[in-house]
């Protein structure tokens, strides 16, 4: 059982991740080498980790300040990259010029983003009976996969259907950050 709880929390973490990184994938309109994706795939996997530990180790001592406004900052970020997606994909449109790489700080940005809720979850569970050994190897490997994916296929539609899948991709973050907030508030 406590196999399944750890894959469960796993498969959950991953699934705001791997809707990011279809959408950043999908700003590149290129196949993105093996190098980038498996740098950009760490990355979001050492995020959740780094959050998740954080989460775990801070428990209930600062949960209730950080649930206060994590939603927002989590909407803030997605809202913004979102936006900028947008904008960068019409002023293309305009200059017909593509990217050519992911930028690091957007990357990172999308990462902390993503990562978030597994501070949040690390905090929830550190007060139950999940192995965080356990959960924690599972959450990365699933991360690290979902993520790999996400590049993968939103490389591949950006490659496939150009300027408009950034502009697609941009309002996935954009909805993603909305339902956040949503979340957050209690709303859904």
């Amino acid at each position: 059982m406590a196999l399944l709880s750890a894959f469960l929390v796993a498969l959950s973490l991953s699934m705001d991740n791997l809707a990011v990184t279809v959408a950043a994938g999908c700003a590149t309109h290129r196949r993105i080498s093996l190098r980038e994706e498996l740098a950009a795939s760490s990355n979001f996997a050492l995020a959740h980790l780094t959050m998740f530990a954080m989460g775990w180790g801070l428990g209930r001592w600062i949960g209730h300040f950080v649930d206060a406004f994590d939603h927002w900052l989590a909407f803030g970020i997605l809202a913004l990259i979102g936006l900028r997606m947008i904008k960068e994909s019409w002023a293309r449109h305009q200059d017909a010029k593509l990217p050519s790489s992911l930028s690091g700080r957007v990357l990172l940005w999308l990462a902390f983003a993503t990562s978030i809720d597994a501070w949040m979850v690390g905090m929830g569970l550190s007060f139950s009976q999940v192995s965080f050994w356990l959960t924690v190897g599972m959450m990365t490997g699933c991360v690290f996969v979902s993520s790999w994916a996400g590049f993968y296929f939103g490389a591949w539609l950006g490659q496939k259907f150009g300027q408009r899948m950034e502009a697609v991709g941009g309002i996935v973050l954009i909805g993603l950050g909305v339902k956040l907030l949503l979340e957050g508030l209690g709303i859904l």
